[in-house]
């Protein structure tokens, strides 16, 4: 069997939201890059945690992102490390720092390697990737 069909009978392996993260998926699916704030610091969060990473505390609410980043990081992966993304290949892996201030890695959307640059802002985009799962990417703002 080639690759390419090989590729083609394998499923992306998909996020299994629980009832922690259900609230960013939810939002996700909505069209929304959903956070943690603690009710007490006032810090964001991106895991779903019991307590604050900065104050300890077990308060806190989701709110809604404002979708704006800047580029830390990224990389142009070559490597066939799933046979579900070959066909994807190459394809721009980042870090990004949210303006709430957590960091985020991720996928880069709408943009070639060449244009690219550390501090470059960004926006977020989201793509549905199978069975109700949207998760989101950034693209140049």
């Amino acid at each position: 069997m080639s690759e390419q069909a090989a590729a083609e009978r394998i499923a992306k392996p998909l996020p299994h939201p629980d009832a922690a993260s259900e609230p960013f998926f939810a939002g996700a699916r909505r069209g929304e890059l959903m956070l943690q704030r603690c009710a007490d610091c006032r810090a964001c969060r991106l895991n779903a945690l019991p307590r604050c990473d900065a104050c300890r505390s077990p308060r806190f609410a989701w709110e809604r992102a404002s979708g704006r980043a800047t580029l830390v990081s990224w990389g142009v992966m070559h490597q066939r490390y799933h046979p579900a993304f070959y066909d994807e290949l190459p394809y721009l892996l980042a870090v990004v720092e949210l303006e709430e201030g957590p960091r985020l890695p991720t996928r880069l959307a709408e943009t070639q390697p060449a244009a690219l640059r550390a501090g470059l802002p960004l926006r977020v985009v989201f793509e549905e990737i199978g069975e109700g799962i949207v998760l989101p990417k950034f693209a140049p703002a």
